[in-house]
């Protein structure tokens, strides 16, 4: 696999491309990618992610990834390393008491998603793209202080986006002992195990949460929560003393009969014959 080094702390790329000219690939720094127009996919973490107009990226270094391209598509890059914020050190750390532009690129659930805003955000995100590559094809944008706030207000709207999620912005990766724990105090609640719940509740992208389970627990996420549902509606039925309806109703089916095909096709037989064996 490519490695991509930059010895520059800034650079600034604005390629059209109609198909991805680099393979699978990593680098040793940061990277900002915006895309003007075009459509296709991102490949992170084996993941791949639809991108269109208006999408935005973020890399950091050490991670891998490349474009697969269906339709023309322009690109701007804003690859740079953590150095080129110390020329502006005063303005970096005010920038925010608990977060800076480096930490912002290091989120992970950032990181596995796009980021995509709407109006008038949009239209304001696209002039600061095109300003920026305006002043790089005149001057020497390392030593400009209006690419760099430029380039701060593109990590002030990074902010108000994830802000805008009610997301903790300092909650540490989660230990599979987190996320189990977290499955068995909701798991009769199929609002709080949905895919959308958890992973926000994880601060790990929707779209990146089942790959991610399945790599940590060796099990797919369905599978586990049938399993884990399956092993409490047996112990209700051992019972002898629980109706099946209110387990139905624990356990979020819609009626006995999606219960008793969900249990038949786990088991073999249906939970009332289960009920009865336990006798």
């Amino acid at each position: 696999m490519r490695k991509c080094s930059q010895f520059e702390s800034l650079k600034i790329i604005d390629v059209i491309e109609e198909e991805y000219s680099c393979e699978l690939h990593a680098q040793d720094h940061f990277e900002i990618i915006y895309i003007h127009y075009g459509c296709g996919g991102h490949v992170f973490n084996e993941v791949t992610i639809p991108y269109e107009k208006g999408d935005l990226f973020l890399l950091a270094p050490g991670d891998r990834h490349y474009f697969t391209v269906k339709t023309v598509t322009r690109f701007t890059y804003i690859k740079f390393t953590s150095s080129y914020f110390e020329t502006y050190d005063r303005s970096y750390k005010s920038f925010s008491r608990e977060i800076t532009p480096t930490s912002i690129m290091e989120i992970q659930w950032l990181k596995e998603d796009k980021i995509t805003v709407s109006e008038p955000c949009q239209t304001i995100l696209k002039n600061i793209f095109e300003n920026i590559i305006l002043y790089n094809s005149t001057i020497n944008v390392l030593r400009s202080s209006i690419v760099y706030y430029h380039i701060l207000s593109i990590f002030g709207m990074i902010k108000e986006y994830i802000e805008n999620r009610n997301i903790e912005l300092k909650k540490k990766t989660p230990t599979n002992a987190h996320i189990a724990a977290y499955i068995q105090e909701n798991i009769s609640n199929r609002d709080c195990i949905s895919i959308n719940m958890i992973a926000n509740n994880f601060n790990i992208s929707p779209s990146y949460f089942s790959t991610y389970f399945k790599r940590n627990f060796e099990i797919s996420y369905k599978e586990y929560i049938e399993k884990m549902q399956l092993q409490l509606i047996k112990r209700r039925l051992e019972t002898g003393e629980i109706k099946l309806k209110e387990i139905a109703d624990e356990f979020g089916f819609t009626d006995v009969s999606h219960l008793s095909k969900f249990f038949k096709r786990h088991e073999g037989i249906n939970p009332s014959a289960y009920k009865n064996v336990g006798k």
